[in-house]
């Protein structure tokens, strides 16, 4: 198991940095990144962008809060054709970049996790297409690890799959889920595939 867990942590190190390969290593806007995955964006009433804060754990592209702090969405996306996964297993084939959604789920669960109860689930297909119009999507809710974040005790996880398109991913950072529940309606509406 934990094997598979490390080598979906390096296949998602490898998507990131594949995205830095756009033109002479600098980082890709979001707007073209938004436009390689086939991503709408809709900033959410009373949000406005922030700066980026660097994190090894898992580097995003882009960030909102509310005018009151109470949330904060990051957003990554991983466009299929920028994947690269480098797989040393004499036994298996490396396995294909639009097929890894799952495991990449789980992977970053762990790793933005600070232990404890994680609780996840995968929305119905029919689910998934009419909240994100994706092929596949998933829920979690957990403790955040202090080193992704130093600010915000919590967050909730949304990941989505388009085939053969994108991976994409909203971390909604808060500290307390009753106060913020109302606003989550509209931060998970805020990135979804045309």
């Amino acid at each position: 198991m934990k094997q598979g867990i490390k080598f979906l942590f390096v296949a998602v190190l490898l998507s990131i940095a594949s995205l830095s390969a756009l033109s002479n290593s600098s980082i890709p806007l979001f707007d073209q990144l938004l436009n390689e995955a086939g991503l709408e964006f809709n900033l959410p009433e009373d949000f406005s962008p922030i700066e980026i804060q660097k994190t090894d754990i898992f580097p995003y592209e882009f960030a909102v809060r509310d005018s009151s702090s109470q949330l904060e969405i990051r957003y990554a996306i991983r466009p299929i054709s920028r994947m690269e996964i480098k797989y040393e297993d004499p036994h298996s084939s490396a396995p294909e970049p639009n097929h890894i959604f799952t495991m990449m789920f789980t992977s970053l669960i762990g790793q933005l996790s600070s232990g404890g109860n994680s609780p996840h689930r995968e929305y119905q297909q029919e689910h998934a297409l009419k909240q994100f119009n994706a092929d596949w999507a998933g829920a979690s809710v957990f403790d955040v690890e202090r080193a992704y974040s130093d600010e915000y005790d919590q967050a909730l996880l949304i990941a989505m799959h388009k085939n053969n398109l994108s991976d994409a991913y909203l971390v909604i950072l808060f500290n307390d889920y009753p106060t913020v529940k109302p606003l989550l309606e509209n931060a998970m509406k805020s990135l979804v595939f045309k």
